[in-house]
């Protein structure tokens, strides 16, 4: 009787491992997007927590100030006034989320998709909405964004063409709809389409409509 003999496990022929690495990559494929949506939402939420927590520190800033909001500048790194600059949201708001040692600025103005170094320029991700710069908190209407409307003028008797000359209209937004703090560019996907997002007077926090970005930049 022959001893048994010792086998060596058969190799994978070039067919069997291209059609491995097919199956992995149709797997990646598969699961990437799957992936990258979950970091986004994730991302999504944590950003809107950023924001409704420097809506709280707003509203603590104007219970110690009167009622009224401050004066911020818009972007920082290029002040409106050289000579004399406005604050920075993170220096007026530093104390009111917690961080008064750290020459730092806190990761609550950081936006997890904030890829245009907004945070690291400015000291935020977010943008405070200059245009309520020394306003009183819950006015009851607040009158902040300029729109330019386009009007054709009727045919005179000469029957010279049409002209459209631009006016100036004065929009008014109750205090709920009127955002305090919001991406400063559109860093959040919506479907196909990128967005921003806000917290708004009443301390909610939401996405900004097309409507609303329109109005606010």
């Amino acid at each position: 009787m022959n001893p048994p003999q010792n086998r060596s496990p058969q190799a994978f022929t070039l067919i069997e491992l291209l059609v491995v690495l097919a199956i992995i990559g149709i797997l990646c494929g598969l699961l990437l997007p799957v992936l990258g949506s979950a970091i986004n939402k994730a991302n999504n939420v944590n950003c809107l927590s950023n924001l409704k927590q420097l809506g709280l520190a707003t509203r603590l800033y104007t219970d110690d100030n009167g009622g009224r909001l401050p004066a911020i500048e818009l972007l920082p790194s290029m002040p409106v006034n050289p000579p004399i600059p406005l604050p920075s949201a993170v220096d007026v708001f530093r104390t009111y989320v917690g961080d008064s040692q750290s020459t730092k600025s806190p990761k609550i103005f950081r936006c997890p998709n904030d890829r245009f170094d907004y945070y690291e320029k400015e000291g935020s991700s977010y943008q405070w909405n200059i245009k309520l710069n020394g306003r009183r908190m819950d006015k009851p209407r607040s009158e902040m964004f300029i729109v330019i409307v386009q009007v054709q003028d009727s045919p005179n008797v000469d029957n010279r063409p049409e002209t459209v000359r631009d006016h100036t209209e004065l929009l008014h937004f109750p205090p709920h709809s009127t955002p305090l703090f919001f991406d400063y560019d559109r860093f959040h996907l919506r479907g196909t389409h990128p967005g921003k997002n806000a917290v708004f007077m009443d301390g909610h926090v939401s996405p900004l409509t097309m409507k609303s970005l329109d109005q606010t930049e």
